[in-house]
């Protein structure tokens, strides 16, 4: 009877874990197809050649759709921009807005398509379709705002049509391939549905959205801020970098990141804020991969997450797989985590700071996850969970924190399905004290100290504080004295914390703050002679790099990037700066594929390294 029992339950698990996976699925909207017509045939003119060409009432183009049809049929010679001179563009009511079909004829990685608004003005695109701006199979095209304020902005805002299952800004389908998407104000009014803000989606046949780049937007308002879809073939290499999703004052954002089905993605320096529950998405988390392989999330701020009903419940970060993609070989460190809250009245709501199920081989390091408030989640919460279907879990230098209160559930620092898939060490671990939490639950087993966790073989280098916490974020007071200052093990391929700085080469901090500050530097100093340009990292790039060099002495620094020609094409720095380690990031997405150099002086020191950009 025991044993009758305990299979209908794993049946009943397994069910409940389908019907999940295909909401998620639907919640993706995969089953809705977006059937987009060919490219419509012209008579041929001439493409356009290396310049400026304006939209707008009194421009060379009187309206969007006339400049993508050109684009789209006789294509370009060179670099072309395409700037903006109205303050306001309606896209036309048809389902898919001001839409370009491409491959635009000509175009590649020394002829772009840059579509910008013209200076001083405010420029917004408005729609109420599936997309505002619709791209499909067109690549080497940036977007660029200039500025998320001023006088000289644009801003894409789509309004709800309830005609249509969901309303998007940009949409990129199928074979875009690098794109930049850069400084725009996106307002999505469906985001009660499912509206995105900026998607990038694999729809059919052996075409994936690849190496696109997806930095420095603003998104106040959508149901999915960013998301990449891909299903049958993988978007690769793609980057989301340095965005903002959510205002400080709004609560109007229901998930930050999509990833599903990537490999190879980025996603970096992003803020993620003030998320709130939505009924026509499982969940809610600040950044979701659903079947990655390789993704890398790192140096992200995720807070203010509030959910009021679904399925999950509260999730700041969620690595998990769908049915046939499990996720393979995914890291998550350095970021900050906090203000995680859940009020969901469903059987698996419960809060995690980090969340990883049907994973193989992840990787958590240098986090700094703070759970805290009260709840009734029936899964409980813990800042980090580890759910079914996990192997090879790497663990290291991470502060893990959960003071919630769950009564009569278990709140915990770790929830581990089954601890026999951890390797962990080298973390703060620490939970408020009650008669229903823990400092670990693993493998149905309840472990309420430090000590009784080591038994397990875990965490045997680790300690139990409540850090010291300091605005912003959950940066670490360096003034007062804790293990967790040097605390940690050295992690290959992780050289800076969250805020670039560079994390001591033996004994690095635990959490996603190097926060010695100062103290690491002077070590190094006493054994720093020479002045040192290190080669930019990652080389060949596309389309970022950043350089690492070191001064002996307070010096004048300059770093200057030249063509192959010896032309001078921009100055990277040009200040005073005292002793000690620093680096340099370069953006060159505004810079077409080649060989450039490089050149550091500092006082009479002079040295110069070769860089290659492929786009």
């Amino acid at each position: 009877m025991k044993k009758l029992i305990s299979l209908l339950a794993v049946m009943l698990i397994i069910f409940v874990q389908i019907k999940l996976l295909s909401q998620e699925i639907e919640s993706l909207r995969k089953s809705i197809k977006i059937n987009i017509p060919e490219k419509v045939q012209y008579l041929p003119g001439a493409p356009l050649s290396t310049g400026k060409y304006t939209v707008g009432n009194s421009g060379v183009f009187p309206s969007i759709d006339s400049a993508f049809n050109k684009l789209s049929t006789d294509g370009i010679t060179g670099d072309v921009t395409i700037e903006l001179t109205d303050d306001l563009y309606t896209a036309p009511s048809s389902k898919y807005g001001f839409r370009l079909i491409g491959p635009i004829p000509g175009s590649g990685s020394n002829s772009r398509v840059t579509i910008r608004p013209a200076i001083n003005k405010n420029v917004t695109i408005e729609g109420n379709g599936l997309s505002v701006l619709c791209f499909l199979n067109t690549s080497y095209v940036t977007i660029d705002g200039v500025d998320l304020a001023g006088t000289t902005t644009l801003r894409i805002h789509s309004y709800q049509n309830t005609q249509y299952s969901w309303n998007d800004g940009i949409v990129f389908v199928n074979n875009s391939k690098h794109n930049v998407i850069q400084n725009i104000i996106f307002e999505d009014e469906d985001y009660t549905r499912l509206g995105c803000a900026l998607v990038f989606v694999y729809e059919s046949g052996p075409f994936t959205p690849d190496s696109n780049l997806i930095q420095d937007n603003f998104i106040k308002k959508g149901a999915m801020g960013i998301s990449i879809i891909s299903y049958s073939y993988r978007a690769y290499g793609n980057i989301i970098r340095g965005n903002k999703i959510g205002s400080e004052s709004d609560s109007l954002i229901s998930r930050g990141i999509n990833l599903t089905c990537c490999q190879k993605t980025i996603v970096e320096n992003n803020i993620i804020q003030n998320i709130r529950s939505n009924p026509s998405l499982v969940y809610s988390p600040g950044i979701v991969s659903l079947g990655g392989v390789g993704e890398i999330i790192r140096n992200n701020v995720i807070h203010n997450i509030h959910v009021s009903d679904g399925d999950y419940g509260g999730i700041g970060i969620f690595l998990n797989g769908i049915t046939g993609y499990q996720g393979v070989v995914n890291s998550v460190y350095n970021n900050m985590v906090y203000n995680i809250q859940s009020t969901s009245p469903q059987t698996n709501a419960r809060v995690c700071g980090i969340e990883i199920r049907n994973q193989s081989y992840p990787k958590v390091y240098y986090n700094s996850v703070y759970l805290s408030g009260t709840g009734t989640n029936k899964l409980g919460s813990a800042a980090l969970y580890i759910g079914n279907n996990c192997s090879h879990v790497y663990v290291n230098n991470n502060i893990l924190v959960n003071t919630r209160d769950e009564s009569p559930y278990c709140a915990s620092a770790i929830y581990d399905y089954d601890a026999s898939n951890l390797t962990s060490d080298y973390n703060d671990l620490y939970y408020e004290l009650n008669q229903y939490n823990c400092l670990v639950s693993a493998g149905g087993m309840d472990y309420h100290t430090l000590e009784d966790w080591q038994t397990m073989g875990k965490d045997l280098h680790s300690y139990t504080e409540m850090p010291h916490f300091v605005e912003p974020y959950l940066h670490i007071d360096g003034s007062i004295t804790t293990p967790l200052n040097a605390g940690g093990t050295t992690i290959g391929g992780i050289h800076s914390d969250i805020d670039k700085d560079t994390r001591n080469a033996t004994s690095p901090d635990i959490g996603a703050d190097e926060f010695d500050g100062l103290v690491g530097v002077e070590e190094e100093t006493l054994v720093m002679t020479e002045f040192r340009l290190e080669q930019n990292y990652p080389n060949p790039f596309n389309p970022s790099t950043t350089i690492r060099y070191s001064i002996p002495r307070q010096s004048i620094v300059s770093i200057k990037l030249f063509d192959i020609l010896g032309n001078e094409i921009v100055t990277l720095l040009n200040e005073e700066k005292l002793l000690g380690n620093y680096e340099v990031a370069f953006n060159a997405s505004a810079f077409t594929s080649g060989v450039y150099f490089y050149r550091l002086q500092a006082g009479s020191f002079v040295e110069t390294k070769k860089m290659l950009l492929i786009k």
